[in-house]
């Protein structure tokens, strides 16, 4: 309307006037009329009708009118008139289209790119979209890509949720999960007044099946263990899944060869018990591995909430403490904790820190006691027995510090001590003329599995400057069952070196005769437990007599230990028993002592027989603090 309304006042400024028709008023017929709808449009102007012609009016009087053919002003006169406005129509039109496109193509390649992208992520997922390559919307390709991912991510979560509370072997709860889920039930036993009951579950034997066969054996073990601790759990309707990772939280594998079960309803003292035998019966029964059948056992201690301890951890530590009484007490059953357990343990730690300040502050020392052949009791070698004098409880015992230190380690830095000091003694004597005298120093098994014994034997006596031969090592037969092949071969290049090697309490380790045929061995010393009891018993006195006659066909030297009495003294000696080692020989001596005795008083015979006299003692009897010698 607003062209329309412009052509004609361009008309009205006469810029088209050959175009203009006039008419005559007075010819105008009834054929020509106004058009009454055309003619609402425009304000000054009619449309008029004559000869089915339509016209727009633009003057007219009394005598004549002008007008325009309207078909012309819609052609011409609009469109010269309007250029403007019809480039801005024309520019509404072409402008949004040339937007749209636009948005289409900038789209597209938005698409592409995160396409490109979240393929990068299916690739990292490893999830195969090859079926969907096909779509022909970059769009629909997106959406099924990010609903893959999505899935996967999800997925992904809730494994990873899942794995921070779960042993990777076992699948059951670790230590920090199962410990979380125990403070929330104490929380809930305590407010209820309820008691419970935590069973510690150490495995024995476990360290013999991986050392045997290997640590892929010893986890299919494991496996097993767990598959029949899961069996205890249900039977014993203990289970308590977890909602949303479904892992059983009564049930955790703590680390290693050790598993605890949780009981949250202690509605009966027995009910604990009970569930520690179903555990022994399940752990003792045979496992298979293809074609080998491993026997093991397991030690289990109880403690219950509240009355061994009232936190997750301290529950935990009087178990641990009750399962370590079962081992002491001889592996294969259950000990529920009780305040005297709790004691022995601290002893345990205070000894632990003490042993370490001790070998700080050198408060250990070394005593020698002689061994002595039986025919005229020159000293065949010394065994270097490590003693501990404490600051403030004086002397303390081996029988009680060398375990503790054994299970702590701590064994490795002492025994590095012991053997510097016991060959760097030695060396003194050696050179002072005992030349056919050794030193004997005991060596652990957690020595024989942490130090590589050729370099470090060879290097302590090359930094005391002593020779291989004036040494010689103690190890129990419990040890030498225990030793690897490569701890074997190691001993074996010992004695190459001139280093003898010595079974220690021999006849308490299940003595086997293959260990004396097959292992490097040069000495075997009999435990004082049969020599205690031959005089008593004849059958021991029997065994004695078979290992003395074992020596002799095997060419080794035989030591009796534990020798306190004249009459033990002649029992041994008329079994043809080599040498003695006891309290009638002599008591553990300082190496002050020991320089006194041989080196003072048998100068002489040191010079030429390169050892020394050692002449037994017997106690008396009516005075327990005085020695007489005994005449050989």
């Amino acid at each position: 309307m607003l062209s329309l309304a412009q052509g004609v006042g361009v008309l009205h400024q006469d810029m088209f006037p050959r175009y203009i028709e006039t008419f005559d008023a007075n010819t105008i017929s009834d054929k020509t009329k106004k058009h009454p709808v055309l003619s609402a449009f425009f304000w000054h102007s009619d449309i008029i009708s004559k000869d089915e012609t339509l016209y727009l009016v633009i003057k007219s009087n009394s005598t004549q009118l002008q007008a325009i053919q309207l078909n012309f002003l819609l052609s011409k006169v609009m469109f010269f008139t309007n250029i403007p406005l019809l480039l801005i129509f024309v520019a509404a039109f072409l402008i949004p289209v040339f937007l749209s496109f636009r948005r289409k193509n900038q789209q597209h390649k938005t698409l592409k790119h995160l396409n490109q992208q979240a393929q990068m992520l299916l690739d990292a997922f490893k999830i195969d979209f090859s079926s969907q390559q096909h779509s022909p919307s970059n769009l629909i390709k997106l959406d099924l890509a990010i609903t893959q991912l999505c899935e996967r991510v999800t997925q992904y979560q809730r494994e990873t949720e899942t794995n921070i509370v779960q042993d990777k072997l076992t699948g059951l709860a670790d230590r920090h999960a199962y410990l979380s889920h125990l403070e929330t039930q104490l929380n809930h036993a305590q407010n209820n007044q309820q008691k419970q009951a935590l069973l510690f579950i150490d495995l024995d034997g476990f360290k013999q099946v991986n050392d045997s066969f290997g640590h892929s054996f010893g986890d299919e073990v494991l496996i097993q263990v767990s598959d029949r601790l899961r069996n205890v759990i249900r039977t014993h309707h203990l289970s308590h899944v977890h909602p949303s990772n479904l892992i059983e939280q009564n049930l955790s594998r703590l680390g290693g060869d050790e598993f605890s079960i949780f009981i949250e309803e202690l509605t009966e003292a027995e009910r604990a018990v009970d569930v520690a035998q179903s555990v022994l019966f399940e752990i003792e029964r045979d496992f298979v591995l293809g074609n080998k059948i491993i026997k093991i056992g397991a030690s289990i201690g109880i403690a219950v909430f509240p009355d061994s301890a009232s936190t997750p951890y301290a529950l935990l530590q009087m178990a641990d403490v009750a399962m370590y009484r079962a081992k002491t007490d001889g592996r294969g059953i259950f000990r529920v904790y009780s305040p005297e357990m709790g004691s022995k343990m601290r002893r345990y730690h205070y000894l632990l820190e003490e042993m370490r300040l001790a070998l700080t502050s050198q408060n250990f020392s070394l005593s020698f006691q002689p061994i002595v052949h039986v025919e005229d009791c020159s000293i065949d070698y010394f065994e270097a027995l490590v003693r501990w004098t404490h600051p403030v409880e004086g002397n303390i015992t081996p029988g009680e510090f060398i375990p503790i230190a054994e299970e702590s380690n701590l064994i490795l830095e002492l025994g590095d001590w012991i053997m510097q000091e016991a060959c760097r003694q030695m060396s003194a004597w050696y050179n002072a003329g005992m030349r056919k005298v050794r030193i004997s120093v005991n060596v652990s098994g957690v020595q024989l599995k942490h130090r590589p014994l050729h370099d470090w034997i060879m290097a302590m006596l090359g930094k005391a400057g002593l020779p291989a031969h004036a040494l010689m090592l103690e190890i129990t037969e419990s040890c030498f069952i225990e030793a690897s092949d490569a701890v074997i071969e190691q001993l074996e290049l010992l004695r190459n070196e001139g280093v003898l090697i010595a079974i220690d309490d021999f006849g308490t380790g299940f003595s086997s005769l293959s260990t004396l045929a097959e292992l490097p061995v040069d000495i075997i010393k009999i435990d004082k437990l049969f020599i205690d009891q031959a005089n008593e018993n004849p059958k021991y006195n029997k065994i004695l007599n078979s290992i003395s006659e074992l020596g002799k066909e095997l060419n080794l030297k035989v030591v009796a230990e534990g020798i306190e009495h004249a009459e033990q003294f002649e029992l041994v000696k008329n079994l043809g028993i080599q040498c003695v080692q006891g309290y009638l020989v002599s008591r553990p001596e300082s190496s002050r002592n020991v320089g006194h005795k041989v080196l003072t008083q048998n100068l002489n015979h040191i010079a030429a027989t390169g050892t020394g006299v050692w002449l037994p003692q017997e106690q008396d009897k009516s005075d327990k603090g005085a020695y007489r010698s005994y005449q050989i």
